[in-house]
């Protein structure tokens, strides 16, 4: 399960509404193994890989996010340091469910290859999905539901999240 602060998990809705309607990204630091996990705003890059090649990067920052290098490296090393751990990412989803998409999948087998058999590059991995909905939609920018994805050693399944 996991157990997040109320405080983050609104500064990740916040996140996500002003980021509308490019998908908002970030890292969640866990205190130590099954604590409270606190959230860590990231830039998604994915809109300027798009633009710069899109060839390679088809997706824009409306259906796709790519967490910047430097934020991750810079939220690990102070983990690290603090004996804290990265224990997974946050995204939205824009105009459409929470649910772990075929690219969300996709992304976790970034070093190993996804064959039968093998587990993603981090097994331990939480992955919390928000939904997001404009004024197009909703009639006003809202999150309208969310959902944490992990490792069950056979698919992401979706587990419980408890907002404390």
């Amino acid at each position: 399960m996991l157990c997040i602060a109320r405080r983050d998990f609104e500064r990740i809705c916040a996140q996500a509404l002003a980021e509308y309607p490019h998908e908002c990204c970030g890292l969640l630091v866990e205190k130590v193994p099954g604590g409270v996990v606190t959230a860590h705003a990231c830039t998604n890059v994915q809109q300027q890989r798009h633009e710069e090649d899109p060839k390679h990067y088809p997706r824009d920052a409306g259906t796709a996010y790519l967490i910047d290098a430097g934020d991750q490296l810079r939220i690990a090393e102070v983990a690290e340091k603090a004996g804290d751990r990265v224990s997974g990412c946050y995204h939205s989803h824009i105009d459409c469910a929470a649910y772990f998409s075929a690219e969300d999948e996709r992304r976790t087998w970034i070093f190993n290859s996804r064959e039968a058999g093998d587990d993603p590059d981090d097994p331990d991995a939480m992955y919390l999905v928000l939904s997001v909905c404009g004024e197009e939609v909703c009639l006003q920018r809202k999150v309208q539901g969310y959902k944490c994805f992990a490792w069950d050693g056979n698919r992401y399944a979706e587990m419980g999240v408890e907002i404390v």
